[in-house]
This record gives structure tokens, sequence and C-alpha cells, in this order.
């Protein structure tokens, strides 16, 4: 039985403009989101189509648990996985129902802060220790920025050795850029570690029949209802927590699609959520009405894709596209023509974050957009001053310049690369103290890419290019995508929600409002 919530219901409603606004956003919902919003059973699972409205539903469920059985003091807490997923669902839950629905405890977090939560919870309770007693930790993303890394085939980590937390280390069978093992020690010991540390302890918690059920009664004796927005990301430490909350009594919403999880190779075990909700019954509600597609050709499109139907995408063939998105970077640099990426990819080390910053200073001047990973560029690079990227603006615009000349030009291609190369470095150099490894083919390839593109494109109007990762949630007017013959294939046979290669295909597929080209 579903119910719609009114101000007046609750003592602590919304005060009156902001009830008025909630009221205005409820009848806008459909059926389907409306019985989504205000389903009563206590395990909900909002199965979500691309472009139906699943950020709106999630806010109004929330403000919805948020004022009903106010007597109970325990938290309402919405969880997702990312921080820019988090201040979206928040500004609309605030919008919605007022700011007083995100009054202590309530809250809106990512899953690594309720993971911390948990593991400090063990911590100061005395049911495990941390090496030099630490009980309150200071969590970072990355060791990148803390600590020296060495190329090792050797893992340091922690583990959970009876009810003490040991840092060791692991023989991996890929040598790469890891963290250095006293520097890491040495960090621990002064209660200083990472999002993937904390899972580490939390992983091996749980998988202890004791632990496992501190972490539960934690849980239910401090959240009443929990939602987890795009759950197909979850991986198993966090669908088992989930579970384990369900099972204590927790009112629990998932929300998420089948069809969209892109997140496999992070650790995502999107196959283990449908055991998830045969297991604890939860109750489906679809949201299939989607207010994204336009025009007949998306809609179609749409269609055909989610009933499994062979596809033949049009060929672009100088259609007009805002984007133009790829599985993989590399894919994209590739591509050519008026395509210019927004990234490189991650940047793993000083080499590959000096270049990312001289894509940044082109697609800013280019689209008034950073690119993808910038933040992650002047992590790697140690730059922590806002105004460094302002006074390296004229340098790398400088580089950019000497690389354009390279059109048409009669000089040594090598030679101005090299040069570029060095006058990059010397330009990093005024902002940041690290050390650059002699130049590499690999280092300077990346600056014959950008050269390639600004010779390619002096007078043309140029489209973005983005990866369907980095695209997923989003959407526009006119999308191209990089069709390879194996996906040509997979198209045309139909694609399986439960092959991630076909997921990743649905996803950029659905992106486009009007239309959809391949490339």
């Amino acid at each position: 039985m579903s119910r719609v919530l009114s101000a007046g219901d609750h003592p602590e409603g919304p005060a009156p403009a902001e009830a008025s606004r909630t009221a205005r956003a409820r009848t806008r919902l459909t059926q389907e989101q409306l019985l989504a919003a205000t389903a009563d059973e206590p395990c909900v699972f909002i199965e979500a189509a691309p472009g139906s409205g699943k950020t709106t539903v999630a806010a109004q469920r929330f403000g919805l648990l948020r004022f009903t059985n106010v007597s109970d003091e325990r938290a309402v807490v919405a969880l997702s996985f990312t921080r820019a997923a988090t201040r979206e669902l928040r500004q609309r839950i605030i919008q919605a129902w007022g700011r007083s629905a995100l009054t202590s405890p309530h809250r809106v977090i990512t899953i690594d802060t309720m993971l911390w939560e948990l593991l400090t919870f063990l911590l100061r309770a005395g049911h495990i220790s941390w090496p030099g007693g630490r009980v309150d930790l200071e969590v970072m993303d990355t060791w990148k920025l803390h600590a020296d890394h060495n190329w090792t085939t050797y893992e340091p980590y922690l583990k959970l050795d009876g009810r003490t937390v040991t840092p060791t280390v692991r023989f991996a069978s890929h040598r790469r850029s890891r963290v250095d093992r006293a520097q890491f020690d040495a960090a621990i010991r002064a209660g200083t570690c990472t999002h993937d540390d904390v899972r580490s302890v939390l992983d091996a918690a749980i998988r202890d029949s004791q632990l496992r059920k501190l972490l539960a009664d934690r849980i239910a004796e401090s959240v009443r209802m929990l939602i987890v927005d795009e759950v197909f990301d979850a991986n198993p430490l966090d669908l088992n927590l989930v579970r384990s909350a369900a099972q204590r009594g927790v009112a629990v919403t998932i929300i998420g699609d089948p069809w969209q999880a892109l997140y496999r190779f992070r650790g995502a075990g999107p196959h283990l959520v449908p055991q998830l909700a045969s297991q604890c019954g939860f109750v489906t509600y679809p949201l299939t009405q989607s207010f994204r597609f336009t025009s007949e050709q998306s809609q179609t499109l749409a269609r055909k894709l989610r009933s499994k139907n062979p596809v033949v995408l049009p060929r672009r063939d100088g259609q007009p596209v805002d984007v133009v998105l790829a599985s993989t970077w590399k894919e994209l640099w590739e591509i050519g023509g008026d395509v210019l990426p927004l990234s490189f990819g991650t940047p793993d080390s000083v080499p590959a974050a000096a270049a990312l910053l001289l894509v940044n200073q082109l697609t800013v001047s280019t689209f008034d957009t950073a690119a993808v990973f910038r933040d992650e560029a002047l992590t790697q690079l140690g730059i922590v001053d806002v105004d460094a990227l302002v006074r390296l603006e004229p340098l790398l615009a400088d580089i950019l310049r000497s690389l354009r000349k390279l059109a048409g030009s009669r000089v040594d291609e090598k030679s101005v690369v090299d040069q570029c190369w060095e006058d990059l470095v010397a330009a990093i150099g005024k902002e940041s103290s690290r050390r650059f490894p002699r130049r590499h083919s690999a280092h300077t390839a990346r600056l014959v890419a950008i050269g390639a593109h600004l010779m390619d494109n002096t007078n043309r109007r140029l489209v973005p290019g983005l990866t369907v990762h980095q695209a997923k949630g989003r959407e526009w007017p006119q999308v191209g995508m990089r069709i390879t013959q194996s996906d040509a294939v997979r198209l045309s046979n139909g694609l399986d929600e439960t092959a991630e290669v076909d997921r990743t295909l649905y996803v950029a597929l659905t992106r486009g409002k009007k239309l959809t080209v391949a490339i």
C-alpha cells in the first residue's frame, strides 16, 4: 500500500513555502514515480531506466522516509558512490523538502564515508585494534601525494590478524608503481590510510561472524532507513552490509539499473544484486517511462536495445553532434577529425599528469571545460595552489602554439616535439617539485597526439570526446558513438545486460535525446 505524505502529517514538516514546493513536486510525478517514491514495503528495489527520473524519485523518497515516524531518532541515510552523485542528491532533497530534511543525524554520504564510520566504531569500542592504538583515522583518496612509490611486485596492505590490524605485504602478479613499504607502515601507525585500506580491514571484519554481528547491530541501532543509489556499482563488501541492514530490520531502498552497471573492473558485483533482492524479499518498482528521448529515432533505439532486438545505427556522415563517445580514451584519440578528447585517462605518473595539464589548457580554451582527471593530475604533481593553473596558462599556451606550427611546416617533427616536452617539464617545474624521469617516446607520444589534432583542426568546429564511463548519467541532444566491428556484431545480435561490453554499449547509446549515430 502506498500513500502521499503531506506536510501536516508530521510535527517537523517543512516550512510552508518548502511544503508548497514539495506538494508541487509530487504533483509532477508520474504514476510509476509516485508508487516508487511512496512504497511502504520494508525492502524496495527501484529499477530505473535511463532518463526515468531516478534522482527525483530518490529525493522524494528520502523526504518521505525522513518525515515519517519522527519519534524514531535513528537516521535516514542515502548512500552513493561518488561525491558528485551525493552532492546532486543532497541538492535535490533540499529543493524538494527544505534544509530541515538533512538535519543531523539524517544525511546523504558516500559509501566510503559510511565504511569509515563503521571502522571508527569498531576501533573506538575496542572490538579491533589499530597499530599504535589509534582510534581516529585520517582517510585519504590515494597514497600518491603522501608517500613515495616504487616500481615493484610487492604490494603493502592491511590485514586483520585476529582482532589486530597489521600492515604487511603481498606479492602481486604485475609490477607497477606502489607505495613505499616503510612509509606505508609509518603512516598506518600514525593513523593515516586510504579508503581502500578501510575497505580491506572491513572486508576481513565482515568475514568474522562476531564482528559481522557487531557491524549489523551498529547499523540497526543508528539507521532506520537506508537508500542506496546506483546499487549495481556496489562491490561484495557494500552488498554484504546492505544485506546485514535489511536482515536486522532496517528499511532499505536500492536504486539502479542492471543495464547500466559499468564498474565491474572496480570490483562491482552487479550479478550479486538479484541474489540480494531475492534473499531479502525486495519488492521491485520499475521506472520505465523515460523523459530523455524526444525523437522517434531515439525512442525506437532505446526500446529496441532494452528489448534485445537487433539494432543498426546510422553513420554520422558529417552530421553535427554534441559529443563523441568511445569505450576508451585511446579509441577517442584514434578517431581524429574534429573530435577533441577531454583527457588521456587517469594520470598514473608525473609525465602523464603534465601532458594532461596541457590537454586541460586546450579543452578550457576550446570548450571552456576542464579536462577529465585534471584535479588528479594536480594531485599527482603535488600542486595545491589554486592559482597555479593561472600562472601556467601562458606557458602551456606557448607550447600549444609551438605544436600547432607543425601544420604545413618543414621543420623536423621530432625536434619540435622534444623541445615542447622540455618546455613542458620546465613549466611544470615552476609549480611542482615532482621529479620527471628521462624523456621517453611514451612521454612525447602524448604531445604528438595533441600536435596531430591541432594540425587537423585549424579552422573547424571541434567536438568533445568522452569515454562511456564518463558519460554515464549525462545526456546530450545528438551523440556520436565509436562503433567497432565487434560492436556492430553485438548490436546486430541484440544486446544482453549480463555482458559488460553490451552494458557499455547500452549506456553509450542511451545518452542521445534526439539522435545517436555511429562513428
